[in-house]
């Protein structure tokens, strides 16, 4: 099967929407299908970066790409390369354009969105649907659609919400590298960090956004400290440095590290552990084995679909303390598989940490329970229910549903 994977970003950029799209690209040439990622801009640029399959990038005017010129981009790459089903990945702009070329030529068609362009918050204004140009555009992508993918069920009922066809609806969860968290690597993370060989370490992953409940987690830090002196807390991710201010008032610089992003290694992006300025050495494995508790602090319903940090931690064995919001709930069981606790509850957190420092037995027993889980969420497993979708809308074509 030919499968274009349609996105307007992709790697180098590190997010969840550009790792799914890689290992699910990557998993899909496994299977022996004819797969290549289409759309996000660079053109010339970034050649560097070798995937192990095709990748089409597309040039931008000045900086932008409008909907239109989009479309015709896409038109075109399915014109000369042929393509048997796109899988667009965010509602808008991917579906709307995907839905939009339907126009021209018929070609099957499904929709994964990835979060921000499906769930909404308005308290804190996140949610393309929030936008009244854009609302419009998401549901006529919905609507278009042969089948839409969500990742859990909030994503499910936001999709509902939005005026997605309810029949239309296949839930395929995000995928796992179980090989890459659960080979243990080899290398110093405390001298990474520059932190004492025995600290204690208490990692979250995700780039800054307010949703994701970053400050909470840095609020919760002098309370540990109290009980746990070793303790010290690792953030990874994009525009983290937002929270060096609080970290400051709190007198927190020698007890949490920012890391910012960590970028792939090359082995995981090409395969062979070769790249032009690429990281050898996996330092976010590394990162997860080496660490005593996983967190994961989401403020509110809608925060997280479901967070790939939390089922790589998962895959790690990682003791994991996350907020009881949609998402989380999805995959963590209170007790067996992690501890959840209320959203934006510094106190509350704090605990939940001190108790799992406190009780090794209970960290190993969380972990291996985490463990178990996430065997279930292999790539080679998501990949086949993405394969049975893609053969479902071409069915839907040929019968002329949409």
């Amino acid at each position: 099967m030919k499968i274009v994977l349609y996105t307007v970003s992709f790697l180098p950029t590190i997010g969840g929407r550009e790792i799914v799209i890689h290992y699910l690209a990557r998993t899909l040439k496994e299977l022996g299908h004819d797969v290549r990622v289409v759309g996000p801009a660079g053109f010339l640029s970034q050649r560097k970066f070798r995937m192990g399959y095709p990748l089409h990038r597309w040039p931008t005017l000045w900086g932008l790409l409008d909907d239109r010129m989009r479309m015709a981009q896409l038109l075109l790459d399915a014109v000369i390369w042929g393509c048997d089903v796109i899988h667009a990945h965010c509602t808008y702009p991917c579906g709307y354009v995907a839905g939009r070329l339907k126009t021209f030529r018929r070609i099957p068609m499904v929709v994964t969105p990835h979060g921000e362009d499906i769930n909404m918050i308005p308290e804190i204004g996140f949610g393309q649907r929030l936008d009244p140009l854009k609302r419009p555009k998401i549901k006529e992508a919905l609507q278009k659609a042969d089948v839409i993918t969500a990742i859990s069920r909030t994503v499910e009922t936001s999709l509902m919400q939005a005026g997605a066809p309810v029949e239309r609806i296949r839930r395929i969860p995000n995928g796992i590298d179980l090989d890459r968290f659960q080979k243990p690597v080899a290398c110093d993370v405390p001298g990474w960090l520059q932190l004492p060989q025995d600290s204690r370490l208490i990692l979250t992953v995700g780039n800054y956004r307010r949703c994701k409940g970053q400050e909470s987690i840095i609020e919760a830090m002098p309370l540990v400290l109290k009980e746990d002196p070793q303790a010290r807390l690792v953030v990874v991710g994009k525009g983290t440095e937002a929270l060096k201010p609080m970290i400051a008032t709190l007198g927190l610089e020698d007890r949490v590290r920012l890391t910012g992003r960590i970028g792939f290694p090359a082995k995981i992006i090409n395969g062979h552990g070769s790249g032009e300025n690429q990281e050898t050495t996996d330092w976010l494995a590394a990162l997860y084995q080496r660490s005593q508790i996983y967190i994961s602090g989401g403020m509110e319903e809608g925060a997280e679909g479901l967070s790939l940090a939390v089922l790589d931690a998962m895959a790690a064995g990682c003791a994991i303390v996350a907020t009881d919001i949609s998402g989380n709930r999805d995959v963590i069981r209170h007790q067996k598989t992690g501890v959840l606790i209320r959203p934006a509850d510094s106190t509350a957190m704090a605990e939940a940490i001190v108790r799992l420092l406190r009780n090794p037995d209970m960290r190993s027993r969380l972990g291996a329970g985490s463990r178990r889980v996430a065997e279930e969420f292999g790539w080679s497993r998501i990949a086949s229910d993405y394969v049975r979708v893609y053969q479902e809308a071409r069915e839907c074509v040929q019968r002329g549903r949409i």
